[in-house]
């Protein structure tokens, strides 16, 4: 056996060496994953803990996202199935779900698009205990969406489809949509690392610019808002402003919500009541 100090000295050098961005805090994930125990750890690691933790690493240093191996993954305190074909929930996508808590009460009518995982419309639902619906396109993704669902109990009905098709649901109108759309450009695209680049294109590339799906998505939704209904998009770090003109393009009124770091990370567009 192996005390449980010295593999996590081992682990961080060789995913510091392979270039990982954040090794330290991936060690100590590894390590809590596979021996059950808190950190800091004491004492030795079982055989079995070891071998579990050496294929872990294996898997990594070979470039698949530390999420996709532990197959879950937490999003605003709950937990989320995750693995190819989804994108990996993010820390700040927790913005959308902030304003939701703020805006929103129970019984509202909340819509999600690219939902993915459906860490968004799920975490709303249980925070706010708003009725919600997802729509996600791909198979695979739409597989770990219903299976989320299911895992959180989340009153959340979705629906295979495209979320560029601003007639789903009939004439249904909701208090809020949210998104997290494909936005990642051309020349961002290649430059992502090795474990992004294991996410599927589908939800991270947004064309040249990354501007092409609320080209297409804002048009589409902003009619289906109730009055004094609002938009919420997570965007990338410098598309706030174009974002923003979309939206005043199709009569919401909107305002850059900006992430702990300080960059553009949601735009909010109101539909101003009676104005539509």
């Amino acid at each position: 056996m192996v005390s449980g100090a010295d593999k996590l000295r081992t682990i961080r050098k060789a995913l510091a060496e392979a270039g990982v961005f954040d090794p330290a805090f991936e060690a100590k994930e590894i390590i809590r994953e596979y021996t059950g125990r808190p950190m800091p750890l004491t004492g030795d690691i079982t055989e079995a803990e070891e071998k579990a933790i050496d294929e872990a690493v294996s898997r990594r240093l070979e470039g698949e996202p530390l999420q996709y191996i532990f197959g879950k993954w937490e999003f605003y305190g709950l937990p989320f199935l995750v693995g190819e074909g989804v994108l990996i929930p993010r820390p700040e996508t927790e913005l959308l779900v902030d304003i939701a808590a703020k805006r929103l009460g129970k019984g509202s009518t909340v819509l999600d698009l690219f939902s993915g995982t459906g860490c968004i419309p799920i975490s709303i639902a249980k925070t706010v205990g708003a009725k919600c619906y997802a729509v996600e396109l791909y198979d695979a993704a739409f597989g770990y969406l219903t299976r989320n669902i299911a895992l959180n109990g989340a009153d959340v009905t979705a629906v295979q489809a495209d979320a560029l098709d601003g007639t789903l649901f009939g004439d249904l109108r909701f208090d809020a949509i949210f998104a997290n759309p494909p936005y990642v450009t051309e020349a961002e695209m290649r430059e992502l690392p090795a474990n992004v680049r294991r996410e599927p294109e589908t939800a991270l590339f947004g064309g040249r610019d990354g501007l092409d799906p609320y080209r297409a998505m804002i048009p589409a939704w902003a009619g289906r808002l109730k009055d004094n209904g609002f938009m919420a998009v997570e965007t990338g770090e410098t598309q706030g402003e174009a974002v923003s003109a979309i939206m005043r393009e199709n009569g919401l009124l909107p305002e850059i919500v900006r992430d702990y770091s300080g960059h553009d990370r949601v735009v909010v567009g109101e539909r101003p009541g009676g104005n539509m």
